[in-house]
Formats: C-alpha cells, structure tokens, sequence
C-alpha cells in the first residue's frame, strides 16, 4: 500500500481521460463514502455531492464547464457543493444535532447547548460570509476524494473552471445548493507530466 506522500507524487490533475475504461459503480460509491468521512467544522457536514454519469446530462453542462474535455471524457463526475440551508425547523443544523444526540447519547441539556452554539455562529454571519465558510468546508472532502481514488488508481482533475450559476440552472438545485468544486474521475488517456513543486525550504518556514 502506497503512503500519502507517494499517493500525492502519483496524482497529477488529468486533462484528458480513457471515455471507455469506466469506475464500477460499487468503487465509486466507496470512494465517495471516503469523502464523507472528511473533517469540516462543527461536524455539521454542510455539503452535497452530485454525481454525474450520465452522458446527455453532460452535454448540457459542457457550456457551463467551459467545454473541458475532462467533463466528457471521465467517467464520473463528482460536484462538490456548499449548503447554506443551515437553520430551522429542518435545516442542517437541526438536523446534525439530533443525529449526535441519538448517536453519541448527548442528554437534551446538551443537545440545546450544542443547537444554541451552532445557530449563534451561523446567525453572526452575513450571507456572504456564511456561503464563503461553508465553501472552505467543500476543500476538504475534495481532497479525501482525491487521495482515495489515487489509491486504488484512479485519476482526477479537480476543477473550478466552470459557472456555479449555469451549473446549477443544468442540475435544477435549489438556491441553498452552490456547486463549488467539480472533481473529474476515470482512468488517464495521456503521460503523466513531471511534477512542479517549490521545494520544501521555500514553502516551509519553522519558527523554532
């Protein structure tokens, strides 16, 4: 099994993919599984994952995508998207709270405090500011995808080159869904380029 740091020389961002050679469905369900596991704040997993295979669909999107190849060409596509239907009766904070309490058994003391904590955060936020940190959140799942499908070698290119708005207008979400991050997968129909990287002692500053 390779470590992370082989997996991140492995991986490059792939710009041309075998349309033929296709994930099976199975693995690729496992992979997004891994990506829900991802950290992000509070827990609250403020997030959606749209996936799409199907060939009609992305045609309509090529516009929206810039027309990539990579949108055409792999074999899924995984849309990574920031949700800001947080409060209320059935938002997603609601709804995390009573999951943690049935699963970690908090007392209803603890659930309300845990409700007060996150709607006093989300409510100090203008909606702008609310959007932006709940799509820092999105990275990180993005990157839990990426690392899990270079482990079992599959490629990826994610991708911010593309309308969030006319995407969203293709996939009829509805306006707490902002599309974030596209990460293409499949298997690379093109050489792997050398990697360029500063080295450590550029990036790296130690405050000993």
């Amino acid at each position: 099994m390779k470590t992370i740091k082989e997996l991140m020389q492995w991986r490059f961002a792939c710009q041309h993919f075998d349309a033929e050679k296709k994930i099976s469905e199975d693995l690729l369900k496992d992979l997004l599984d891994t990506a829900r596991l991802a950290p992000n704040s509070f827990g609250i997993q403020a997030w959606k994952f749209i996936v799409v295979t199907d060939m009609e669909l992305r045609k309509k999107l090529m516009p929206a995508c810039y027309n990539q190849p990579q949108v055409m060409e792999a074999s899924a596509l995984v849309f990574f998207c920031a949700r800001t239907d947080l409060t209320g009766e059935n938002g997603v904070i609601a709804r995390h709270v009573k999951l943690s309490h049935d699963v970690q058994g908090r007392s209803d003391a603890q659930s309300a405090g845990f409700s007060k904590m996150l709607n006093d955060v989300a409510n100090s936020k203008s909606p702008e500011e609310l959007k932006t940190w709940l799509q820092k959140q999105v990275y990180i799942p993005v990157e839990a995808l990426i690392l899990a499908a270079a482990e079992k070698e599959i490629d990826s290119c994610p991708m911010e080159g593309f309308s969030p708005a006319e995407v969203a207008k293709v996939l009829e979400l509805p306006e707490y869904i902002h599309p974030t991050v596209l990460v293409s997968l499949g298997y690379r129909n093109m050489e792997q380029p050398k990697k360029v990287r500063f080295p450590l002692e550029e990036v790296v500053e130690f405050r000993n």
